[in-house]
C-alpha cells in the first residue's frame, strides 16, 4: 500500500511547472482537484505554493524587486495561501495582481549586481 502523500511530490512539480507558466487559474484549479483527492494534504499542498510564487517573480523580475514588495506586503504569503480556499478564481486574481505589483515595484528598484 502507498504512503497517502506519495502523489504530493508530483503535484508540486505540476504546479510549479505551472507556476513558471504564469498559469495560476490552472494552479488553483490543480489545488482543489488535488486536495479534493486528498483532504489530509492541504496544508502540506498549500504550503509551498506561495514559495514558488516568490521564486517565479524573483526570476521574472529580480530579487531585489520581491525583496521590496516583501517589505511593502508582509503578508502577502499568507493572503496568497488563504485565497486557494476561496477559489481558483480568488487565487489567480490576487497572484495576478501581485504579479503586477512586483513588475511596478522593479521599474523603480536598482538592480543588484
Amino acid at each position: 500500500m502507498s504512503a497517502p502523500h506519495s502523489a504530493l511530490p508530483a503535484f508540486l512539480t505540476k504546479v510549479t511547472a505551472l507556476i513558471d507558466a504564469d498559469k495560476y487559474q490552472d494552479v488553483a484549479e490543480a489545488f482543489a482537484a488535488f486536495v479534493k483527492e486528498h483532504p489530509t494534504t492541504r496544508y502540506l499542498a498549500s504550503e509551498p505554493l506561495p514559495f514558488k510564487v516568490n521564486v517565479r517573480l524573483s526570476k521574472k523580475y529580480g530579487s531585489s524587486a520581491t525583496s521590496t514588495f516583501t517589505l511593502r506586503h508582509t503578508t502577502w504569503a499568507e493572503d496568497l495561501k488563504r485565497s486557494l480556499s476561496e477559489g481558483p478564481d480568488a487565487f489567480a486574481a490576487l497572484a495576478g495582481k501581485y504579479d503586477a505589483e512586483v513588475a511596478e515595484v522593479a521599474k523603480t528598484v536598482k538592480k543588484v549586481a
